[in-house]
């Protein structure tokens, strides 16, 4: 929360910070290159001190566009932090006594126009998306957007906006489509615009603007406050000096965990075995809860899938070979198509029960993507 934000020219200003870091991504498209973080390790934006200007560069990192000449074109909001994340931002180190705006915290996707073939386009982090042409056509309907960020551009600022919508659903709904300006960043300080000059532009196109609550007196209070807030994501604290933290409504950080969970058919899979599906449904709306109901399904007739299966090769095996494991070991199970099978059969044989036993298997397979893979294929998912 101490530190200027730096100057950046040009893509070598940076290209020096991060060289040999994973974390980021060096990607080049049709209208010049983006630089993003892909993931955050434990030292990614640790700074020493104020003038760390490796630390604060690799802040920057979360979506900068760079023309194909090198030069800066775009800057989107520099990443910031939780209060309580990091030490910086523990509650006694933040000093409400500053000036300082509370901005609602959106729950969109982030939109900032990129100049290509000389005309204005829309993009986020990572350039054109699926989100960005639907941002696209609602702003080619909305010619004010495209007169303010020329403007903007023209005028070395980056303006950021959040799209939002019933067909961007994250986890609140948006009844109606929109592009909601966020912040404005002078492109190449990375100065952002203050509240007042960016509410006069905003007046002048006609372009809706972010709201805004009362300041608070400590960050405790803002706690206090935010913490029970129900279908609302939080806020964004922003500074004078421009540095920022957010603050998140516990209700939105349990479904967008959740939301986050249920991406990925393992995850289901582990949920369901471990018997906290009934725990899960309760945070999904409906759409996600008929997603998981039919997953749900799915799943339990792969299990029966299985059963069928291994108890019917075990009446085979035991015609064919009696209870002789060396002879089905031999001469049986070289044959199966899913040689895992012989395990189970050798354990019935000793008088174990078969659906336990499956369950267990599941339990230790659904770790790792690969390892659920070859799970889904024995099941017949």
């Amino acid at each position: 929360m101490n530190y200027k934000f730096p100057v950046i020219n040009n893509i070598q200003d940076v290209l020096q910070h991060i060289e040999g870091r994973s974390e980021f991504i060096v990607a080049e498209r049709e209208f010049g290159t983006i630089i993003n973080y892909v993931v955050s390790k434990e030292n990614t934006f640790d700074m020493t001190g104020p003038d760390d200007l490796g630390g604060a560069i690799r802040r920057e990192c979360r979506g900068m566009i760079f023309y194909p000449n090198g030069n800066i074109m775009s800057r989107p909001v520099n990443k910031f932090f939780n209060i309580g994340e990091r030490n910086e931002t523990q509650p006694h180190n933040l000093d409400f006594s500053q000036p300082h705006m509370v901005y609602e915290k959106l729950d969109g996707s982030m939109l900032r126009p990129i100049m290509f073939n000389d005309s204005i386009h829309w993009g986020t982090k990572m350039g054109f998306s699926d989100v960005a042409k639907q941002a696209s056509d609602f702003a080619a309907k909305n010619t004010i957007y495209q007169d303010f960020a020329t403007y903007c551009m023209d005028h070395n600022i980056t303006p950021i906006f959040e799209y939002v919508g019933p067909h961007n659903k994250v986890v609140l709904d948006y009844a109606d489509e929109n592009m909601i300006l966020l912040a404005g960043r002078y492109t190449v300080s990375g100065e952002y615009v203050s509240n007042d000059k960016l509410m006069d532009l905003a007046r002048t196109y006609s372009i809706p603007v972010v709201g805004h609550i009362e300041p608070f007196k400590s960050a405790n209070n803002l706690i206090e406050y935010t913490r029970p807030l129900k279908k609302q994501e939080g806020f964004v604290v922003a500074f004078a000096n421009g540095h920022r933290v957010k603050i998140k409504a516990e209700e939105y950080v349990r479904i967008h965990k959740t939301k986050d969970i249920i991406r990925f058919d393992r995850n289901i899979a582990d949920i369901i075995v471990n018997e906290q599906i009934d725990d899960l449904m309760s945070f999904l709306d409906d759409a996600d809860k008929t997603r998981v109901s039919i997953y749900n399904k799915k799943f339990d007739e792969g299990i029966e899938n299985v059963l069928g299966r291994i108890e019917g090769l075990l009446d085979i095996s035991k015609v064919l070979h009696g209870n002789v494991k060396k002879d089905i070991a031999l001469y049986f199970v070289p044959n199966l198509i899913h040689k895992e099978d012989g395990g189970f059969i050798f354990k019935m044989i000793d008088g174990k029960e078969l659906r336990p036993m499956i369950i267990e298997h599941i339990k230790k397979n659904v770790g790792n993507t690969a390892k659920y893979d070859a799970l889904a294929k024995w099941m017949g998912l």
